[in-house]
């Protein structure tokens, strides 16, 4: 069964509307009374790392309240109570919105790791050190189809990886897409699958960057309010070439993603790069 019949199923044949994107396809449900968000998970092995992050993060603000888990055919899915219909990148630019969101990540790189993953060290700078490059690298061999200028590509690789701190609790993708908002501006951070171990400053500087481009620098300016300490320019500019060219590296090799949205990418990467030159 199809994710969007399954959520049409736990509707009562209500009325759905799929919100946002992530490893899980996730729906707004409407069952005649009252809304809820329904989300059916792409593997068996998905929803046992979410629902893991949810055991070992319960008292975690900002995390999505479950009402009930199951099963259809092979497909895993979960009810949540209904988190709000906006996020941090719908609304207008909200200092006190984003002071919300980034408490909310500084919490959880205060939280006690317990068991987020079965990996004993995570992400630590040594791996960073090493992914660093061998991103570069694999780019290096997509430049055409990505319209990437070598340069571009020569540049990132000749510089020093960012600054890894050591591996505490991190979502992996605080996007300002990721924190949905209540009628009374209460915020849960959704989508939790690939929780891990890792530097504290792959979640800050990935949230920092995307809140300024697709929320603004407003908002951009309450996630450090509310995390509770600055990041250095340069620093987090090269956190935003590391991660414009993971996630171009990504975006090139998932046979199913139209490369069409990858253009952004190919700006934010060109321009952090001259930035930094």
């Amino acid at each position: 069964m199809e994710p969007a019949e399954i959520a049409r199923k736990l509707s009562g044949d209500g009325r759905i509307v799929e919100v946002g994107s992530g490893v899980g396809r996730l729906y707004r449900v409407w069952d005649g009374t009252e809304t809820s968000l329904v989300k059916v998970y792409s593997s068996v092995s998905a929803e046992r790392r979410e629902h893991q992050a949810f055991d070992n993060l319960s008292d975690l603000p900002g995390l999505p309240s479950v009402v009930r888990r199951g099963v259809e055919g092979d497909r895993p899915w979960v009810i949540f109570d209904e988190p709000g219909k906006w996020n941090l990148a719908s609304l207008p630019e909200s200092i006190s919105l984003g002071r919300k969101a980034g408490k909310i990540l500084a919490a959880l790189h205060s939280h006690d790791p317990g068991h987020l993953s079965n990996v004993a060290h995570g992400m630590d700078a040594d791996w960073i050190n090493g992914d660093y490059p061998s991103t570069f690298k694999r780019l290096e061999r997509y430049r055409g189809r990505l319209h990437l200028p070598a340069e571009i590509v020569a540049k990132a690789m000749e510089m020093s990886p960012p600054t890894a701190g050591d591996p505490v609790p991190i979502h992996t993708d605080p996007n300002p897409e990721q924190f949905l908002v209540d009628d009374n501006g209460n915020v849960t951070l959704f989508h939790w699958e690939w929780a891990t171990l890792g530097p504290a400053e792959w979640d800050y500087s990935r949230l920092l960057w995307l809140t300024r481009l697709r929320a603004g620098p407003d908002s951009a300016l309450g996630v450090a309010e509310g995390y509770g300490r600055e990041m250095p320019a340069d620093e987090l500019e090269r956190w935003a070439v590391y991660h414009s060219g993971l996630m171009l590296k990504q975006a090139v090799e998932a046979t199913d993603q139209q490369l069409r949205g990858a253009d952004w990418l190919v700006k934010e990467l060109t321009r952090a790069v001259g930035a930094l030159s």
